[in-house]
């Protein structure tokens, strides 16, 4: 048996609704399975990646995050530049999210060396945006 790709990921949040703000109002990344979730059928709402998706699921435990981050292919109209980058974390900044300081650089990845920075999520989780 052949690891092929990966298929989702599990984030516990401690508030649903701000983690939907910063992943899907302020990242774009549409919405899965929020119906399944009101209806009980499912204990998470999805968000979008591609194919992949990042489960969302609400706890009440305290949520404690570490050195490990997710790192998010952006994909852009433009050519990929800095002043995209710099752009994107200016609007980020302004709705109140976290940007690591001196961010952002040029950074290799499994696609190569793009420009990216890391924010924080609204639970503290480092997340690495990367242009592509």
């Amino acid at each position: 048996m052949d690891v092929v790709d990966l298929d989702h990921a599990a984030f516990r949040v401690s508030d649903l609704d701000r983690a939907l703000e910063f992943y899907h109002d302020l990242l774009g990344m549409p919405i899965r399975d929020r119906d399944r979730y009101e209806a009980g059928e499912v204990p998470y709402v999805a968000v979008v990646a591609g194919g992949r998706h990042l489960h969302l699921v609400p706890t009440d435990e305290s949520v404690s995050v570490g050195g490990e981050h997710v790192c998010l292919l952006l994909r852009s109209d433009g050519t990929g530049t800095r002043a995209e980058m710099d752009a994107l974390l200016e609007e980020l900044r302004d709705a109140g999210v976290t940007v690591e300081s001196g961010e952002p650089h040029e950074r290799y990845g499994a696609y190569g060396r793009d420009w990216a920075a890391y924010v924080r999520d609204p639970d503290g989780r480092r997340v690495e945006l990367k242009l592509h």
